[in-house]
C-alpha cells in the first residue's frame, strides 16, 4: 500500500476526531485560538471554522524579536476571516515574571517557564470563555531531534516516545497552561489530547505521519483551507521560533537569580526550584 493511499485513509478520520471533540466539548459560538504558524493550531482553527464557530485568534512576539509565527497567524486570520488579537510581550519585566513563573504558576522545568510566559499576557486579554489550542500535538509525529534519530525507525519505538512525552508531567507543560487558563476562568480545549486522537495516532509509524510532508495526513485533511493559506513551515517549537529561549539568556547576567553563576537557564530554573522546596521543608518544620 503506497504512503499516499494510506494517507487517503487518514483524511477520513483526523478532521473528524478534532470537529467532533470541539462540537462535544465547546458549547459557544465564539470562541478564542491560540494561533502559531504551525499546521497543529491551524487546523484547529479549521476545525472549528467547519463548525461555524466566530474565531478570535491570538498570537504573540516579543518586543525584542519578530516572528513568523505571529506574521503567519495575523495571515492566516485575515484569509479566513476571523478576529485577530496581537500581544507584544514586553522583556523588561522578565525577573519579576521568572519567580511568578516560579511561585504562582508552579514551573519546574525550563521548558515550563518559556512555554507559559507569553500566556502570562496573553490570558488577560482573552474575551472568550472556551480558549482552543493544538498544545502538545507534536508529540505524536516525532518531530525533535531526539525522536527523528532514536525512535523513528519502527512504531514500537515512535509508540514508545509518545508514551513518554504525553506522560502527566511531560506534555510541553499541559498542566501548569491549564492551571493559567483556569486563574482566568477559561476552558483549556485541546483536540489533539483527546482519547480518539491518541488512539488514531498510535497506529501511524513516523513515514505515514510525515511523507512527503511534515504531519501529512493533517495536511490533506484540511487541504482545501490549507491551499488558501499558502505555505506553512516546517514544525518548530515555540519558544525557539519566538526566541523566547534567547530572551531567557539574559537571566544569566542576573546575579540574584543565577545565584550559582550557571552557564544554563535549565540549570538555573532547577536551583531555584530546589531553594523553594527546601524552603517549604524548614517551614513546614
Amino acid at each position: 500500500m503506497t504512503i499516499h493511499l494510506i494517507a487517503l485513509m487518514v483524511v477520513i478520520m483526523i478532521d473528524k476526531i478534532l470537529i467532533k471533540h470541539i462540537h462535544d466539548n465547546v458549547p459557544d459560538k465564539e470562541v478564542a485560538l491560540l494561533l502559531s504558524g504551525g499546521v497543529d493550531s491551524i487546523s484547529v482553527g479549521f476545525s472549528a471554522h467547519r463548525l461555524g464557530k466566530k474565531i478570535t485568534a491570538y498570537s504573540f512576539k516579543t518586543d525584542l524579536h519578530d516572528s513568523y509565527d505571529y506574521s503567519k497567524a495575523e495571515e492566516v486570520a485575515d484569509i479566513m476571516g476571523w478576529n485577530f488579537v496581537g500581544t507584544t510581550i514586553p522583556t523588561d519585566n522578565l525577573k519579576e515574571d521568572f519567580f511568578l513563573l516560579l511561585d504562582e504558576y508552579g514551573c519546574e522545568k525550563k521548558t515550563h517557564f518559556e512555554c507559559i510566559y507569553p500566556f502570562i499576557y496573553i490570558y488577560p486579554q482573552i474575551k472568550e470563555k472556551y480558549v482552543l489550542s493544538g498544545w502538545a500535538a507534536d508529540g505524536y509525529f516525532g518531530l525533535s531531534k531526539k525522536a527523528a534519530i532514536n525512535y523513528s525507525q519502527t512504531l514500537e519505538l515512535l509508540n514508545q516516545f509518545r508514551d513518554d512525552y504525553f506522560k502527566d508531567e511531560n506534555r510541553a507543560g499541559y498542566d501548569k497552561h491549564d492551571n493559567l487558563a483556569k486563574m482566568y476562568g477559561k476552558e483549556f480545549i485541546c483536540p489533539y489530547l483527546c482519547n480518539e486522537a491518541k488512539s488514531y495516532f498510535q497506529n501511524k509509524n513516523w513515514q505515514e505521519l510525515n511523507k512527503p510532508q511534515q504531519k501529512y495526513p493533517v495536511r490533506l485533511a484540511f487541504d482545501k483551507e490549507f491551499s488558501l493559506i499558502g505555505k506553512v513551515k516546517k514544525h518548530a517549537n515555540l519558544q525557539l521560533e519566538s526566541k523566547i529561549n534567547n530572551v531567557f539568556e539574559y537571566l544569566l547576567d542576573d546575579e540574584q537569580i543565577n545565584f550559582k553563576a550557571r552557564s544554563r537557564i535549565m540549570d538555573i530554573c532547577r536551583d531555584w526550584v530546589t531553594r523553594r522546596k527546601t524552603s517549604e521543608i524548614f517551614v513546614d518544620m
